[in-house]
């Protein structure tokens, strides 16, 4: 069993008047297990609540070195059934993700690989940093480098947002690529200096907070969204597993 951390791993506050940020910070690679999805569906859920009663917009950062490293293959390496309810973990909190019913602004401060990846193509705006440590940022689905199976309603998610000529590169080769070419890919919409990516998502926020209007806004990223949030909700009822306790409340369409 994974052992729980006292520390933290995602958490939410307001740090503008209008903009939310969540923070995913494990202390060492992000990596997506059980307490970090855990942590941040309930950040997404309180998140919401917030953002919806000052008409806001969320921000999510990992941080200085990482967004996150994917899922934690220590628990995906621990057989099918510990594999399965992971991806199923996972699958809950990108719903609610894709779901989210305020602007959702992703600031890759540092790689964001698998999983981490996944998170850029749901928000509705990704800045990265062009650089990490003084190397270049690394953002890529790399399940085939890892020997993984890619799940059929994640790889939905790449089709649906990348540019089409690079789904070969992007899931059936799982190459991995620097902030230039993410952005040509689609992971990106902006690439900055790493000192400025969290100023410019939060003031990106902002600006979006402003620009769309609830809830004509959830009503337009619902059309938009919406195929892909049900194909991961049925994804998760096909894998057959029980219903998840702490799913509360559940994403809806």
């Amino acid at each position: 069993l994974e052992q729980i951390s006292r520390m933290p791993f995602a958490t939410y506050s307001r740090v503008s008047g209008k903009v939310g940020l969540i923070k995913l910070d494990d202390g060492k690679g992000n990596a997506f297990g059980h307490q970090m999805l855990r942590e941040a569906y309930e950040a997404l859920a309180v998140a919401e609540k917030d953002l919806l009663e000052c008409k806001g917009a969320l921000v999510i950062a990992g941080t200085e070195k990482v967004l996150s490293s994917g899922f934690d293959l220590s628990v995906m390496h621990n057989g099918p059934e510990a594999s399965a309810r992971l991806v199923n973990e996972g699958a809950a909190f990108i719903e609610r993700l894709v779901l989210f019913p305020r602007p959702v602004v992703v600031a890759a401060t540092g790689h964001a690989v698998a999983l981490g990846a996944f998170v850029l193509l749901t928000g509705d705006y990704r800045i990265g940093a062009t650089l990490v440590a003084g190397k270049p940022l690394k953002v890529g689905l790399n399940e085939t480098a890892n020997g993984m199976n890619m799940p059929d309603f994640f790889a939905e998610g790449a089709r649906a947002v990348l540019a089409p000529q690079y789904l070969r590169e992007s899931v059936a080769l799982g190459l991995i690529f620097d902030a230039p070419r993410a952005h040509a890919v689609g992971f990106l919409d902006e690439v900055i200096e790493p000192e400025k990516v969290l100023e410019t998502a939060v003031a990106k926020a902002a600006e979006l907070a402003s620009w769309c209007k609830h809830p004509a806004f959830k009503h337009n990223k619902r059309l938009v969204h919406g195929p892909l949030a049900a194909r991961v909700a049925k994804g998760r009822a096909e894998q057959g597993e029980e219903p998840l306790k702490w799913l509360h409340p559940p994403a809806k369409l």
